[in-house]
């Protein structure tokens, strides 16, 4: 008996040791004392276990920081108190130096490069997180560091229930050239400084300490390097103080303990955001309290149920506030721009009130949206930038995350659609609550603002981007590690959709279980795992948990594959008046899912149809029809017998008429009115994924041959992707055409063009159908090709084959020179030229720049008149040095045969009459006169870039002596050339911004170069003996306008919109006795290369 006794008394000694903070004082998460662990704190894990037998690790952070300014440094010292809950004993502890991955030969730097991204970002940056030292009961530990990891051994096993406390001093460095870095420092003000406005910095500290890593069930530590991806950590509590000069403005995760000492009444309201409603955006800030090195203040912050604590300082910032259900919600935003962030606090008001009704309360007192350059999530803190509108999309995601990362912490590192995909779909939620269901950025043209130019929210923010990638077969598995996305960076290798297929996987699952189900599913799942750790096992348990339904099937297809969705409306059968036959198809290669469609007759009658996949059946107010068991190639069809009381027939089938289900490929989703019609008003919009979309719009052209010319283009397409078709039909007036052609008929009476593309992804991965027909100013040309790229569109392979003729002699008046089209030495006879071709490209990064070279093979093909092959060799490189542009291009052409079109052959000054016909202003002669495109003895005033691209020699005879006497080499078979521009209007533009008399430079369109080329060619054109003429080389200073930088955003012209005029002032071989330096310009359409 008295060992009993004395048994029960360790257990209850041992509970009360484990439990002594809780019987100290009351729960209370704003203030000291730290009361996490309390058992009247309801969001302690212990008092809300997921499952019997969880358990996850507690940890309490005491810091005390002081930020230089003067050297954007961070010293501290920190208190860690780590309680260990596993049932394991632990020898050592391993935390996360975040900031140590942006050095020199880390972990990301190397992934850079094998991604093809070397350059010298690393070199000269700040360092990250020094460990001055690190102790525990008064001994130092023993460490190793690996990069971002640093390995901790303890001095003494720490045992399952124990508790140990760490002793860590150390520096974390700020970087103003952050390089995906968050935890960054910039000028708060990017005007012309005076002497208070050159101090004024804007600080974020964002994992800046160092972070122990987190001790879980399923993995053990967690210790992935940091390869500038996602985060995860234990929750617990937070005591920070920071101690800046004392004219930064602070705001942090927890709550400020000393507002009134250092947010005083009177410096609130003169720091208020409504005091600068009206101030002009990027107008100069004000100072409202000096910048003094030498006066501090220090703000204390005290946080509880978190797992991340991170700050943000400017002397600019000013505050906004509102409240919803007692959370305090605050805006700061730059003086300058506190114009564009009025309403911010009261949207982020709505935003909490929102997901809190519909997913689960807000549990923390306050929310903070920030000016600040990023777009970042952190515990009751969120990193943003831009204005309203604009930010609105933004601030629902960064708040959506303190649900899906704040509250819900899931190991993001190892699964980011965990966080990421569930904040994605918050965010189309959020907005459509609040704003409605239009996206409030659409359209960004403000000249159209009716609904046919407006996106809906939930495609703007989900289903727009995942089915881009999805009609082509081309989504990831969502089970992936977040590192593993083909190792790319940043968002590439499919890494974007751990973002959309979540969101449209959760989208589908409220299709599948209704809405009200789904909601309670989603409710309950925020409410088991608040503060707790899930993978995406606890997740599908959960859900199926509460709805009691086995969706195995659904995560299986979800999360575990790359299926796609398609189902068809295949075929209809009348079988009398009123009973009608309905056959839909399924894809074998995709998902399986319940179907939701409507029948229409042709009297407008509704009939709404459910058709179950599995034994449950959703909570819907349509007809349910007999289940489909259906998945591979198993029941690929399905048929059902409707009866149409009105006996009018059927005037549409509609599967999915909500368009949540994830099908991609909407074409086939109704029996008919599947293309959607419109006039292109030339508004630049995304594609509709619900509909093929045909649009048309008047067209007016002209050359001096047809005169005007009146018609219509049309284009149309899915998704980008599927049976684009670009289109042109016109009529050819010949009014106000060139007076030498008024009594000369001969001209075409029409013209007009198909293009048509096509994804052939379900049969060849990465794969393009391309395929022309045109008779169009003088030429009947075709063309077929077939194009394959990798999954980055690294390198590219494409096989095509083309054939042109011009089959009367009057077709040569349409030309720019009469004189370069046909066979060589003949020109002007109507030949059949066929060409095949095979083109391999390969893009490539490296230091400061990056480039593409080319590998082209061609030669004349089936039925064609004459006999020839080129091979050729381009690489074209950008670089970037001391901030000037610096592009270079080596181009080399050999060919072989004895009959050659002038058409196709290589010219030394340029594009080749066969390139030219790509070109709208240069295919014929109109807007530009022959006159001005003609060779003659100088240079010309008309530049087309191509060939060897010795752009000074426009139109200009290329005399040679050769031993059969003077020739002109023009054009030939083969040549090498070199081009050189040097650019230093970015270079300009950055030296000047701080003056106003240069502000005019920011915004305008145009750039300057200086240029020179130099090359050799053929001068035996087809002899084959590969004798070269004399190098010739040019120099000059050219400018380009871009309109498109104007109108691009806004509106989807046709290229090209970029001419340029080039001054080649020096030429070394001018024709005759012209002078090597003269005047000279010449105009030309798209860059020179």
């Amino acid at each position: 008996m008295k060992k009993i006794l004395f048994l029960f008394f360790l257990i209850v000694v041992t509970g009360i040791s484990q439990n002594i903070d809780s019987l100290n004082t009351t729960y209370d998460p704003l203030k000291k004392p730290n009361t996490y662990k309390n058992i009247d704190n309801p969001n302690y894990w212990k008092n809300k276990k997921p499952y019997e037998g969880y358990w996850q690790q507690d940890v309490y952070y005491e810091i005390k920081a002081e930020i230089n300014d003067l050297n954007n440094a961070i010293t501290a010292s920190q208190k860690l108190t780590y309680w260990n809950n596993s049932p394991d004993e632990l020898s050592v502890v391993y935390f996360h130096l975040y900031q140590n991955a942006f050095q020199e030969d880390s972990y990301y730097e190397n992934l850079k490069k094998v991604n093809n991204r070397v350059d010298e970002e690393f070199k000269g940056v700040g360092r990250g997180t020094e460990i001055l030292s690190i102790s525990s009961e008064g001994i130092n530990l023993k460490t190793e560091l690996d990069n971002t990891v640093l390995k901790v051994v303890l001095n003494k096993p720490l045992k399952s229930g124990e508790m140990i406390s760490f002793n860590i001093d150390f520096k974390t460095y700020f970087n103003k050239k952050p390089y995906g870095r968050r935890m960054k420092y910039y000028d708060s003000w990017d005007g012309k400084h005076d002497e208070e406005t050159k101090k004024l910095k804007h600080y974020n500290g964002v994992h800046w300490y160092p972070r122990i890593a987190v001790y879980d069930s399923k993995f053990g530590w967690t210790i992935d390097q940091h390869l500038v991806k996602e985060f995860y950590g234990n929750f617990g509590a937070f005591d920070v103080e920071l101690t800046f000069p004392s004219n930064y403005i602070v705001e942090a995760t927890g709550n400020m303990l000393n507002r009134n000492e250092v947010l005083p009444p009177s410096l609130r309201k003169k720091i208020d955001i409504r005091n600068f409603a009206n101030k002009p955006w990027n107008e100069k800030p004000s100072i409202i309290i000096p910048h003094n090195p030498k006066v501090k203040k220090t703000w204390k912050f005290h946080a509880e149920n978190v797992h991340d604590f991170a700050f943000t300082a400017d002397p600019t910032y000013r505050i906004g506030e509102s409240e919803w259900n007692g959370i305090k919600c605050y805006s700061l935003a730059q003086e300058h721009h506190a114009a564009g962030w009025q309403n911010a606090a009261d949207y982020t008001a709505k935003t909490i009130q929102v997901l809190s009704e519909d997913i689960g309360m807000y549990v923390y007192h306050k929310m903070i949206v920030t000016d600040a350059r990023d777009g970042m999530e952190y515990p009751m803190l969120t990193l943003d930038s831009g204005f309203d509108p604009y930010y609105r999309d933004l601030f629902v995601h960064e708040i959506g995350h303190n649900w899906f990362y704040g509250m819900v912490g899931s190991n993001e590192t190892y699964r980011a659609s965990l966080d990421e995909g569930f904040t994605q779909f918050l965010t189309a939620w959020g907005l459509n609550k609040i704003d409605g269901p239009y996206s409030s950025e659409a359209p960004k043209s403000r000249i159209f603002k009716n609904e046919e130019f407006k996106l809906l929210a939930i495609d703007e923010e989900i289903y727009n981007r995942y089915m881009k990638d999805a009609t082509i077969n081309n989504t990831p598995k969502l089970n992936t590690h977040s590192h593993d996305f083909g190792s790319a960076l940043h968002h590439g290798g499919g890494y974007r959709h751990v973002y959309y297929k979540p969101g449209v996987m959760l989208y589908n699952l409220q299709y599948v279980l209704g809405d009200d189900l789904f909601l309670k599913a989603m409710q309950d799942y925020f409410n088991t795992w608040k503060m707790c750790h899930p993978y995406f096992k606890d997740f599908r348990n959960s859900i199926i948990k509460s709805t009691k339904v086995d969706l195995n099937w659904f995560f299986d297809q979800w999360l575990e594959s790359t299926k796609g969705l398609d189902y068809s409306v295949s075929n209809v059968e009348k079988v009398d008046e009123a009973n009608f036959n309905i056959e839909l198809k399924r894809d074998p290669k995709g998902m399986e899912m319940p179907i939701d469609l409507v029948v229409i007759s042709n009297f407008g009658l509704k009939q709404r149809f459910h058709i179950p996949n599995k034994e449950f059946i959703k909570k819907t107010k349509h007809k349910i029809l007999p289940k489909w068991t259906g998945f591979g190639k198993l029941n690929q069809t399905y048929t059902f017998s409707v009866y149409l009381p009105d006996s009018s027939g059927i005037e549409n089938v509609i599967i999915d008429p909500t368009y949540r289900l994830g099908d991609n490929y909407m074409l086939n989703n109704r029996l008919k009115g599947n293309t959607k019609y419109s006039l292109n008003f030339g508004v630049k919009q995304h594609p509709d994924w619900k509909f093929y979309e045909f649009k048309a719009r008047p067209s007016v052209g002209y050359n001096s041959y047809d005169g005007i010319k009146l018609g219509v283009d049309m284009k149309g397409g899915y998704l980008g992707e599927h049976h684009l078709i670009n289109s042109f039909f016109f009529i050819n007036s010949t009014f106000l055409n060139a007076s030498e052609y008024s009594n000369k008929p001969g001209n075409d009476i029409i013209s007009y063009g198909l293009d048509y593309s096509t994804s052939l992804d379900k049969y060849i991965k990465n794969s393009t159908f391309n395929g022309t027909i045109k008779h169009l100013d003088g030429l009947d040309a075709h063309s077929l090709s077939l194009k394959i790229h990798d999954h980055e569109k690294i390198n590219t392979l494409k096989i095509g084959f083309k054939g042109m003729i011009r089959k009367e002699y009057n077709d040569l008046n349409y030309l720019l020179n009469e004189n370069l089209w046909g066979p060589f030495r003949n020109p002007g006879e109507n030949k059949y030229n066929s060409i095949l071709s095979v083109d391999l490209s390969h893009k490539y990064e490296y230091v400061n720049g990056n480039g593409n070279i080319n590998l082209s093979l061609r030669s004349s093909s089936w039925m064609s008149d004459y006999n020839f092959s080129q091979i050729s060799l381009s690489t074209i490189n950008e670089n970037e040095i001391f901030g000037l542009g610096i592009k270079t291009r080596f181009f080399a052409q050999t060919g072989f045969g004895e009959n050659f079109p002038i058409e196709s052959m290589l010219f030394a000054a340029g594009a080749n009459p066969e390139e030219m016909m790509n070109y709208n202003l240069s295919r014929s002669a109109g807007f530009i006169s022959k006159e001005n495109a003609d060779y003659r003895v100088g240079t010309n005033h008309f530049h087309v870039a191509g060939g060897l691209n010795l752009r000074g020699y426009a139109g200009n005879y290329m005399f040679e002596n050769t031993d059969a006497g003077i020739i002109n080499t023009n054009y030939g078979i083969g040549g090498i050339s070199m081009n050189f521009e040097v650019s230093y209007i970015d270079y300009l533009k950055n030296i000047t911004k701080d003056y106003k008399a240069f502000k005019f430079l920011k915004n305008i369109p145009i750039d300057s170069y200086i240029f020179y080329d130099i090359g050799v060619i053929n001068n035996d054109n087809v002899e084959n003996n590969f004798s070269f003429g004399s190098i010739r080389s040019d120099m000059g200073i050219g400018f380009t306008c871009d309109l498109g930088q104007i109108v691009d955003d806004y509106y989807d012209f046709e290229k090209p919109l970029l001419f340029r005029l080039d001054f080649p002032f020096f030429l070394s071989d001018p024709a005759n006795s012209e002078n090597q330096i003269k005047f000279r310009w010449l105009l030309g359409i798209n860059k020179s290369f």
